[in-house]
């Protein structure tokens, strides 16, 4: 259990030496912003988010022994797989805006009580994702190395590491289009640069995410009838 608290903070650290030590990065809308707290703000939802899904494609394919034999439903195993890493995760996260309150300067205190909103979207999506990729993982055998590698590339395609305006301006319209751009823009905004929440966005994504949660466990119930002959 410790170790889930440890490694994000070491790889934590180790952006932070890389890119706000080495490279200089610093945060345009607020130079008075560490980086290291724009950073932790961002990046602890991220990989509580990345960490969920990637762990929870095996979950069916872990239990195949009981393919046949138990009249159980496997959606359940994804559920509490994806809950349980959020769970872990989200005390970490407490207790690393709990530093944050007395040490960060520019930190909006009153603004914790909204990323209730934006983790609950990001729970949404990462337990959609977690029923569509578990359920193909067990006839294809190499989705968990695919979605691995494309979550690395989504991580430095979501502003964690940068802020969006040290991007060209045709980038920062695209960006846009990263559907993790709005909870973690939601985050930054609510603790840090304290500019004017994007609810209305925020929600609006939230039932497009919660559409999708939908048709990913219809997709799931699907599979399931044929997951016995390819255990």
């Amino acid at each position: 259990m410790s170790w889930a608290y440890i490694q994000p903070v070491i790889t934590l650290l180790i952006y932070w030496f890389v890119f706000g030590v080495i490279f200089k990065q610093r945060v345009h809308e607020n130079p008075n912003i560490e980086f290291i707290v724009y950073l932790a703000i961002g990046f602890w939802p991220w990989i509580t988010f990345s960490e969920a899904v990637l762990k929870s494609i095996k979950v069916i394919e872990e239990n195949s022994d009981l393919l046949g034999k138990v009249n159980m439903d496997f959606k359940t195993p994804v559920l509490a797989s994806v809950s349980a890493i959020f769970i872990i995760n989200l005390i970490g996260y407490i207790a690393v805006l709990m530093i944050l309150f007395f040490f960060a300067g520019e930190f909006n205190h009153q603004g914790i009580l909204f990323l209730v909103f934006p983790i609950i979207t990001l729970y949404i999506f990462a337990l959609s994702l977690a029923f569509v990729f578990s359920s193909i993982q067990v006839f294809i055998k190499d989705t968990n190395q695919i979605i691995g590698t494309i979550m690395t590339l989504w991580f430095f395609l979501t502003p964690i590491l940068y802020s969006e305006s040290i991007l060209p301006e045709k980038y920062q319209h695209f960006i846009q289009f990263n559907p993790l751009y709005i909870p973690i823009n939601f985050i930054h905004k609510a603790i840090l640069t304290q500019e004017s929440l994007p609810w209305l966005s925020l929600f609006t994504l939230t039932m497009v995410f919660t559409l999708i949660l939908y048709l990913s466990v219809k997709l799931f119930n699907k599979l399931a009838k044929n997951f016995v002959d390819f255990k």
